[in-house]
């Protein structure tokens, strides 16, 4: 059963990563690079703040912090047990990759920590703002998918990385929402959506 969910996973990753292109490459290498986020994180907490003021959205940002500490930390820890090697080191299928700016990442893969952060922030946010239009709330989710196909289109991590990732990504999303939604319960008697 694992070997053949090992050979699915090569079979998947090598035609992700197979479709390529100067454009894409570019494109897939910035989505990759998280940190471009950043700046659309930023508005977002600005956003809360004008609407809740700035206590309320001190808290948001220690919980959010927490989630990102928790799925990076979750996804580096179990790296680090598991050992499973990313396709860019791995002798079978290294040389079947085709390499963006020669990126392999680090040594394991198993599982990535993009997929669990991207989406663990999806789901926190998609929770957060339930005020907002579904169409607007999806936007997160479609911005972690962006994310996490980057890390295929690399050639670093397998679908079933990807996979374990988003899983654990929005469980851990859903759950300190709730734990944000409990905190103001307690605190403030109101839950809090935006």
């Amino acid at each position: 059963m694992i070997e053949a969910i090992h050979v699915i996973d090569k079979f998947i990753l090598l035609q992700i990563n197979s479709f390529h292109s100067a454009f894409l490459d570019v494109m897939m290498f910035y989505f990759s690079e998280t940190w471009i986020f950043v700046p659309f994180i930023f508005y977002l907490f600005y956003y809360v703040y004008k609407k809740i003021g700035l206590k309320k959205t001190a808290v948001l940002v220690i919980f959010f912090s927490v989630l990102i500490t928790i799925c990076d930390q979750s996804a580096n820890l179990t790296k680090h047990k598991v050992k499973r090697f990313r396709p860019t080191h791995n002798l079978e299928i290294k040389d079947n990759l085709h390499l963006v700016k020669n990126y392999r990442g680090g040594k394991y893969g198993f599982f990535s920590s993009h997929a669990a952060n991207s989406f663990g922030i999806a789901m926190f946010f998609f929770l957060l703002f339930s005020k907002q239009t579904k169409a607007f709330r999806f936007v997160f989710f479609i911005l972690a998918f962006l994310v996490s196909y980057s890390r295929m289109y690399m050639g670093v991590h397998y679908p079933s990385d990807i996979f374990v990732g988003l899983i654990v990504g929005v469980i851990f999303g859903f759950l300190m929402h709730k734990l944000l939604q409990f905190y103001f319960i307690k605190m403030h008697q109101e839950m809090i959506s935006i």
